[in-house]
C-alpha cells in the first residue's frame, strides 16, 4: 500500500474530514443538491473529486477537469468516460467562459513554483466560473517537512490571485505526520485532535465570483473577508 493511498486509515480520515467540510460549505451557500451543478477541477489528477461530485448527485456530463499528467488524465477517462478531462496546463483550459457553478483547485497551487503560472491558473478559474459561482481552493498552509517541492499557500496569495472575489477561509485537516500513524493505532483520536486549530495543516478558501459588473463595490459573504477556525 502506498503512503498516499486512501486505503491507508490516516489518509481516509483526512479525506473524510475534508469532504464533511466541503458538504457544509456547499449547504451554507445554498447548494442543497448537485443535480444540474456544473463543476470544473484544475489539476484533477485521476478525477477523485469529480467522481465525488457525481456520487453526491451531479451529472457526469456536467463535470470537467484538466491535469498535466497524461497518465492521470488517461486513468480518469478510463474510469469515468462521461467526465471531460483535458490533458495540459491549468493556465490554459479549453472550456467556454462562465461555464461552471463550481471551480476547484485542490493541492494544486502549492505545487506551482512560478507566480506567472499561478496567476494564469487563477485567471482561468475565474473565467470559467459563472458570475455568483464559487471557487474552492484547498491547499496546505504550512511547509511540508518531507517534500521540498511544495510550498504553503496563504490567504494573501488568494487575495492577490482573485482580487475581486470575497473570501472565507476554513482551516482543516489534521497534520499528516500526526494523522497517518494515528489512523493505524488510535483512529478515535482523530476528531478531538483535528478540533485543535494549531494542528490543522491545510485550509479551504471559498471565493465567490462577483455577480456584479466590474467596478461595482463587492461585499464579502459577511461584509468582509473572514476566517473560521
Amino acid at each position: 500500500m502506498t503512503r498516499h493511498s486512501i486505503l491507508e486509515p490516516g489518509n481516509l480520515l483526512m479525506v473524510q474530514e475534508r469532504e464533511r467540510l466541503l458538504l457544509r460549505v456547499l449547504r451554507r451557500h445554498g447548494i442543497d443538491e448537485l443535480d444540474g451543478v456544473r463543476a470544473f477541477e484544475a489539476g484533477c489528477s485521476t478525477g477523485y473529486n469529480l467522481r465525488l461530485m457525481v456520487q453526491w448527485g451531479a451529472r457526469p456530463e456536467d463535470q470537467a477537469g484538466i491535469d498535466l499528467d497524461p497518465a492521470a488524465a488517461a486513468y480518469c477517462r478510463l474510469h469515468s468516460p462521461e467526465i471531460r478531462v483535458h490533458e495540459g496546463s491549468a493556465d490554459s483550459v479549453p472550456e467556454p467562459d462562465e461555464q461552471f457553478d463550481l471551480a476547484l483547485a485542490f493541492t494544486l497551487f502549492s505545487s506551482v513554483p512560478d507566480e506567472d503560472v499561478a496567476q494564469g491558473i487563477a485567471r482561468e478559474l475565474f473565467r470559467l466560473t459563472r458570475p455568483g459561482g464559487l471557487i474552492l481552493v484547498y491547499d496546505m498552509r504550512r511547509r511540508s517537512p518531507g517534500n521540498a517541492n511544495v510550498h504553503p499557500i496563504g490567504a494573501d496569495d488568494l487575495r492577490r490571485w482573485f482580487p475581486r472575489c470575497p473570501m472565507k477561509v476554513y482551516t482543516t485537516t489534521l497534520a499528516p505526520p500526526i494523522a497517518r500513524p494515528l489512523g493505524r493505532v488510535a483512529p478515535w483520536l482523530y476528531g478531538p485532535l483535528a478540533g485543535i486549530p494549531l494542528l490543522r495543516s491545510h485550509a479551504l478558501y471559498v471565493l465567490r465570483r462577483p455577480a456584479l459588473p466590474p467596478g461595482t463595490p463587492v461585499l464579502a459573504f459577511a461584509g468582509r473577508d473572514s476566517t473560521e477556525v
